[in-house]
């Protein structure tokens, strides 16, 4: 028998964060716009940044696409999750059996809840703890990609930064040793060095063009994260409220179990809660009547063997 869960879920819809995600994503478009040579004043800034080494460019830029898709399904994952719990707690059928299936994010609670062998109609704090730490593990393993990405267009964006200075000094080495090698006019030896000294700009605009495609991917997926990871914290709590309203409290009394629901009566609680420091004040009682007979036992018992000692000790 599927569990009977008595509270409805209320969750925080993701559709806020994705939005913000999209607004940022046209501003940033916006700005890229206006740095474009098809904008109202056109400039070829981000365009030769880009040809400085288009390789690398384009590779931190795939990077880029990747950790934005990415991070818009993890903020969009949660969604399913949301209306499969809605579904349950919504449910009149006690076996559930139209609920879809679950999305692998709560796959454990779907086990949990839906298993045939169950009879009870709450959740224990055990089982909750177990379905948070499920899913709470399941969200970490998602967020470690997206850190990853924004990482790695930090590592690409600084590769190339050290990659461009290399080809700088480099460039700068041969075009000293050119100078020192040409002989000639003063005005030939000017005009060979404006020649070298192409190749040592061209490293320069290479470690900057990647730093600034690495650094400012590195922004947009770092505020992506941010969002998606609000999005799947508000599911977190969400689910976390319900079962918390739908967890069942168990207390000790003279040995036996006391099961209370959550939207018991108050003064039923209280005649539990009281029923329970009674039970507990008469154990404690119990107690320590018994440790006191136990200590003037054990007094008798030392004055007995003082008193056998003093005798041993006279006789001899």
């Amino acid at each position: 028998m599927a569990l009977t869960l008595r509270r409805p879920a209320k969750f925080v819809r993701p559709g806020g964060y994705i939005m913000n995600m999209l607004l940022f994503l046209i501003a940033v478009g916006a700005v890229i716009y206006y740095l474009s040579p098809w904008s109202p004043q056109p400039t070829t800034l981000l365009l030769d940044a880009f040809n400085a080494n288009p390789a690398l460019n384009g590779l931190i830029l795939g990077v880029l696409a990747i950790g934005v898709i990415y991070n818009l399904r993890q903020a969009g994952v949660v969604a399913p999750a949301m209306r499969w719990v809605e579904a349950y707690s919504e449910s009149v059928d006690a076996k559930r059996a139209r609920l879809p299936r679950a999305p692998n994010l709560i796959r454990a609670m779907e086990q949990l809840l839906l298993d045939p062998d169950r009879s009870a109609s709450r959740v224990s704090a055990e089982s909750t703890r177990a379905i948070l730490d499920s899913i709470g593990t399941r969200m970490d393993e998602g967020r470690e990609m997206g850190r990853y990405i924004m990482n790695l267009l930090v590592f690409l964006g600084l590769l190339g930064t050290f990659w461009g200075l290399l080809e700088t000094v480099n460039a700068v080495a041969a075009t000293i040793n050119g100078l020192a090698t040409t002989g000639g006019a003063a005005e030939d030896a000017v005009t060979q060095l404006i020649a070298n000294l192409k190749e040592p700009l061209s490293g320069m605009g290479t470690a900057f063009s990647s730093s600034l495609f690495g650094l400012g991917g590195s922004l947009v997926v770092g505020f992506l994260d941010l969002q998606s990871g609000q999005a799947q914290n508000r599911f977190y709590s969400g689910l976390e409220d319900w079962l918390a309203g739908n967890t069942e409290a168990i207390e000790r009394r003279g040995g036996q179990r006391v099961d209370m629901p959550a939207d018991a009566n108050p003064e039923d609680l209280a005649t539990a809660i009281y029923n329970l420091e009674a039970a507990l004040g008469a154990n404690t009682e119990t107690q320590i009547k018994a440790l006191a007979q136990q200590n003037s036992e054990l007094k008798d018992e030392i004055r007995a063997l003082n008193r056998t000692l003093i005798r041993v000790g006279g006789g001899e």
